[in-house]
């Protein structure tokens, strides 16, 4: 479980760093989603939504292949939708497990951040599209909200990435 839950925190930080030359990104996000993937079925036995995390980790990296193919604009932005929608069900069935496998070893405190931080992503991911497209719209109150949200998801994710680490080294007592 120890593994799992590291190929989980590498394969998130992989999805959230996005680090480009030449406009292409170095540390393509299929791979992260790869390993959130692999990890996720390592926990199938601890939760069934780390099955379903599994699922939906493998459909967002064949998405994250879509990226190196050009897209006409409203296609793009149809496909942007459905990226997102798949993204935050992933993150809540993944932080669902969490969830579950915390309480499994009455660490009720950590089920409650994970519990939180599922709730504050989906609500922030989906400001942020929200104001994105108000922003698009050159509206400079929009782009300031919309900046400080973005702030506030990358804080988030630190949190979660965090939550991850420590239910790693304090939960699963660093067993393979």
């Amino acid at each position: 479980m120890f593994k799992c839950f590291g190929q989980i925190f590498w394969g998130l930080l992989l999805v959230i760093l996005d680090i480009n030359i030449n406009h292409l990104d170095i540390l393509p996000d299929f791979i992260g989603y790869i390993l959130v993937a692999m990890g996720c079925r390592g926990l199938a036995m601890v939760s069934r939504r780390f099955i379903t995390a599994e699922t939906l980790s493998w459909i967002l990296a064949v998405f994250a292949l879509t990226d190196y193919i050009p897209l006409n604009r409203d296609v793009s932005a149809a496909f942007s939708l459905v990226h997102l929608a798949v993204d935050c069900t992933m993150m809540w069935f993944l932080l669902g497990g969490v969830m579950e496998f915390a309480a499994a070893r009455h660490r009720m405190d950590l089920s409650l951040q994970a519990a939180h931080r599922r709730i504050a992503y989906i609500a922030l991911t989906c400001a942020a599209t929200f104001i994105a497209h108000l922003a698009g719209r050159a509206d400079y109150g929009a782009l300031t909200v919309g900046i400080s949200i973005l702030v506030c998801i990358l804080i988030l994710l630190f949190l979660i990435l965090r939550l991850i680490c420590q239910v790693r080294h304090e939960l699963t007592g660093g067993d393979a």
